[in-house]
């Protein structure tokens, strides 16, 4: 796991360029599968995404009717998205801003949905600010804190990378978040390749 926050890290920054060819080489293929998995677990109305590096989820959220707004630190990542973007001649709202300091009102957003985060999503101020800006009703899901594959060949080089500690790293999370005030489910998304675990946070109480 910290080999993947590591290469996570380097992705969003100086090796922007080379970020979806190398989520599509580790990822076997399967990378734009796994973030379009995230849209079911989506309720209607707004969506912040944070994170949001080359914008492919922004498009589709966007290409789904979602009123969408992304949030992303690294200018190299802007500037791939802006690009993407303009391909598809979609307008999307952007900022460049940190999670640890998210520029909008308190309970802004219905939804806020985080895919394959970085280390950003570690950090106490992060969970304080999606939870300020989300709704009463409010949820956040994120996705892409591991993998299951269901062939044993491809689980045996995910574990390589990702090590074998995966379900220890999520009930870690799930336990982080909930201390600030969350109720976290995890639900085991099934398909006929993977299990993806999918972690849906909705508002409790703040101590």
């Amino acid at each position: 796991m910290k080999a993947y926050l590591w290469a996570t890290a380097l992705l969003y920054g100086p090796f922007a360029w080379a970020y979806d060819a190398v989520a599509w080489l580790v990822s076997f293929g399967y990378w734009s599968r796994w973030r379009l998995d995230a849209l079911g677990y989506l309720q209607a109305g707004s969506v912040l995404e944070t994170g949001f590096g080359t914008g492919e989820l922004l498009a589709a959220l966007a290409e789904g009717g979602f009123d969408v707004t992304g949030l992303e630190p690294s200018p190299q990542m802007l500037k791939v998205t802006d690009r993407k973007l303009r391909k598809k001649k979609l307008i999307i709202k952007r900022l460049q801003s940190k999670t640890e300091a998210i520029p909008f009102m308190t309970d802004w957003f219905d939804n806020v949905v985080s895919t394959f985060p970085s280390n950003y999503i570690l950090e106490e101020q992060t969970i304080r600010e999606i939870y300020r800006v989300m709704d009463s009703d409010g949820r956040w899901v994120v996705v892409g804190m591991g993998v299951r594959f269901k062939s044993g060949i491809l689980q045996f080089i995910v574990n390589l990378w990702m090590g074998r500690s995966v379900n220890v790293f999520i009930q870690h999370f799930v336990e982080f978040v909930e201390s600030k005030g969350f109720q976290a489910t995890r639900v085991d998304h099934q398909t006929d390749a993977y299990t993806l675990p999918v972690l849906i946070m909705e508002k409790g109480d703040v101590d």
